[in-house]
């Protein structure tokens, strides 16, 4: 009778335990799913016209200064353009915009513009780019609600002009993400008549990204050149004279661990385990001393 009743007791036990871990393990194994990464994105872009208007931004050139070497806690970002925009018709006034990421800490305190080596003032506007006229070229749709720099500028009458756009800004609470994707915004090229020759180049120091933008657009070929500098590697994407057909060029880190998602399979186990079978060797201690009484 007593081992009747100990049996029945592992079996129920048994089936307890089962029960568990079928209840639990499809938990773990859609939070491990890599679709529920999150992923976040954060960057800048081009100037593009608020209205239409006959204006052409001949070239672009844009570098990052990317400082990753305590990517862990922040990384540390300064950023400078040079916009070259000529004007075919008469003088006239033209209010640009260019975006950014509202992650980008100090950005606009530090923001520098200048037009012929004279600082010229900006606003900043933040509002949802559903619906605007120029979201077909912004990428990362995720994103929607973007800050823009706005600024007027006077372009006199067939002739160019240089915008120097910087700025130093940084990124923290990594933690908060597994995906950190820096990208720039080149779609917004488009926004301008005729072609461009742009070129964007991202300088990381520190820790490397764990990938980067590389495409395959309309038989065209545009890969990422990589090349060692001093201290830091370069990511290089180029076009010459043409029309840029993707939306952004980026970098990404990893934040993720999978040692997090295979934890639970290692400790449920084992937290369920070790208090069962202490539990079947007091059942048994306990027949024992029953027997011997």
């Amino acid at each position: 009778m007593g081992a009747f009743y100990l049996n029945k007791v592992k079996s129920i036990i048994f089936g307890f335990i089962i029960l568990i871990l079928f209840l639990d393990l499809p938990i773990h194994i859609r939070d491990s799913k890599a679709d529920v990464l999150f992923i976040h994105g954060m960057g800048t872009g081009n100037f593009l016209p608020e209205e239409n208007n006959p204006l052409i931004m001949t070239n672009a050139n844009v570098i990052f200064n990317i400082d990753a070497k305590t990517y862990l806690s922040r990384i540390n970002i300064n950023f400078t353009g040079n916009y070259t925009i000529f004007n075919p018709n008469k003088s006239m006034n033209a209010t640009l915009v260019a975006p950014f990421s509202l992650d980008f800490n100090g950005l606009e305190s530090s923001c520098t513009i200048k037009i012929s080596n004279i600082t010229i003032g900006y606003q900043v506007l933040e509002f949802n780019t559903s619906g605007a006229p120029w979201y077909e070229y912004l990428d990362w749709s995720h994103l929607q609600n973007r800050c823009f720099l706005l600024i007027n500028v006077t372009f006199p009458e067939n002739d160019s002009i240089t915008i120097h756009y910087s700025f130093n800004a940084y990124i923290d609470n990594m933690h908060n993400y597994q995906i950190l994707n820096i990208f720039y915004d080149v779609g917004t090229s488009r926004a301008w008549n005729g072609t461009i020759s742009e070129r964007v180049e991202f300088k990381v120091y520190g820790k490397r990204p764990d990938s980067y933008s590389s495409y395959k657009e309309n038989l065209f070929e545009y890969n990422c050149t990589i090349s060692e500098i001093y201290n830091g590697i370069s990511y290089v994407w180029e076009w010459k004279n043409e029309i840029i057909s993707v939306n952004s060029v980026y970098i990404s880190y990893s934040y993720y661990n999978p040692w997090n998602r295979l934890l639970p399979f290692i400790i449920f186990p084992i937290f369920i385990g070790v208090p069962i079978i202490a539990a079947i060797i007091a059942l048994k201690k306990a027949k024992g001393k029953k027997y011997r009484v």
